[in-house]
C-alpha cells in the first residue's frame, strides 16, 4: 500500500475572476509548487477546495488537473464525500481512474444519520474502488460527532486505513491513537499540529501548508529530531499567520495570500463574501511579517 504518512497540502480551488469557471493553470501551478516544496502530497477536493460549492463535473476537473500536474510525484488523496452517495461513488471511481493513491470522505451529513447507517455507507463507498480509504472527521463543519468507540468501529471496515482528524478533542485523539496503533492518523488543524504529533499523529493535512510549507516541514523535522524548543517556536510562528487568517476568514485569506505570491486564485464562491480593503491590508502586513521569503529563508528571526 502507498505510504499515506507525511504532510499534505489541502488544495484550494482557483476560479476565474467572475467565479464561473475553475482556473486550471493556477490550479496546476499550485499543485506543482506544493510538491516542489517537499510536501508528501496533496489532499484534493476537500473543504479547502470548496467542494460543496461545485458541480460534480467541476469536482472531476479539479481531480484531473491536480493529478496531471503532479505527474508521478507525491501521494494524491481525493476527497469524494458528498451528501449524495452516488456522487461520492462517481468521484471515487474517477479518482481511481486518474491514478490517485487513496480516497477520503466526510460522512453523509444534514439528515443526522446514525452510526450504523454511516458504517454501512462507508463500507459501500470504500468498495467502489480498490484504493485505501481515509475517514474525514470534521465535526465542526459536518455536524457529525463520533465517539472514540464509533471511530474505532469505522476503522474496522476493510480498506479504511486511517482518519484525517480535524477535531479539537485531543484527549479523544490520544485515546484513538492507543486503540488503533496500526492506523494512519493525520492531524487536520494546522494551529495544533505540534500537539497532534506529540500525541502520535503520522503527519498532517492542512490548508495553510499552501503558503508556509517550509515552516510546516521544519516544524515536523524539529519534532522528529527532539528539538522541542525549536518545534514550539515554529508552531508559534505558524500560528501568528494563522491567527491573522482566521480573523478575516481562512479560505478567502488563503486565496489572497497565494494571489500575492503570483498564483491568481480569484475569490471564494458565494455565499463567501469578498475580502474588504481593510482585510487585504491586514493580510499584506501579515504576509510581510510572517511568511517565508524566496528560497525558504524566513523573514523574521526564530523566537529565542
Amino acid at each position: 500500500m502507498t505510504d499515506l504518512k507525511g504532510y499534505f497540502a489541502a488544495l484550494p480551488t482557483p476560479f476565474t475572476a467572475d467565479g464561473a469557471m475553475i482556473a486550471e493553470e493556477p490550479l496546476a501551478a499550485l499543485a506543482a509548487r506544493n510538491l516542489d516544496a517537499g510536501l508528501a502530497g496533496l489532499y484534493v477536493g476537500g473543504s479547502t477546495g470548496e467542494a460543496f460549492l461545485m458541480s460534480v463535473e467541476e469536482r472531476e476537473t479539479v481531480l484531473r488537473v491536480a493529478a496531471d500536474a503532479a505527474g508521478m510525484r507525491g501521494t494524491l488523496i481525493a476527497h469524494v464525500g458528498d451528501p449524495n452517495p452516488q456522487v461520492s461513488a462517481r468521484l471515487a471511481r474517477f479518482a481511481a481512474d486518474r491514478g490517485y493513491h487513496a480516497i477520503s470522505a466526510v460522512p453523509p451529513f444534514y439528515y443526522r444519520y446514525g452510526i450504523d447507517e454511516i458504517a454501512a455507507h462507508y463500507a459501500w463507498l470504500a468498495s467502489q474502488t480498490d484504493l485505501p480509504f481515509i475517514i474525514y472527521n470534521f465535526p465542526d463543519l459536518s455536524g457529525v460527532r463520533w465517539s472514540v468507540a464509533d471511530l474505532t468501529r469505522l476503522l474496522e471496515i476493510p480498506q479504511i486505513v486511517g482518519v484525517k482528524n480535524t477535531c479539537g478533542d485531543l484527549f479523544a485523539f490520544e485515546t484513538l491513537r492507543r486503540k488503533v496503533p496500526e492506523k494512519v492518523l493525520l492531524h487536520g488543524f494546522d494551529e495544533t499540529l505540534l500537539a497532534g504529533l506529540a500525541l502520535g499523529a503520522n503527519g498532517g493535512i492542512g490548508s495553510t501548508y499552501n503558503v508556509q510549507p517550509e515552516r510546516i516541514l521544519a516544524l515536523a523535522d524539529a519534532h522528529t529530531g527532539g528539538r522541542a524548543e525549536e518545534a514550539r517556536s515554529l508552531q508559534a510562528d505558524a500560528n501568528d499567520l494563522i491567527g491573522e487568517m482566521i480573523a478575516v476568514g481562512v479560505l478567502p485569506a488563503l486565496k489572497y495570500l497565494l494571489t500575492r505570491e503570483g498564483i491568481p486564485m480569484g475569490d471564494c464562491r458565494r455565499p463567501f463574501a469578498p475580502l474588504s480593503d481593510l482585510a487585504r491590508r491586514k493580510l499584506d502586513a501579515a504576509a510581510e511579517m510572517h511568511l517565508f521569503g524566496e528560497g525558504g529563508a524566513e523573514r523574521r528571526a526564530v523566537r529565542g
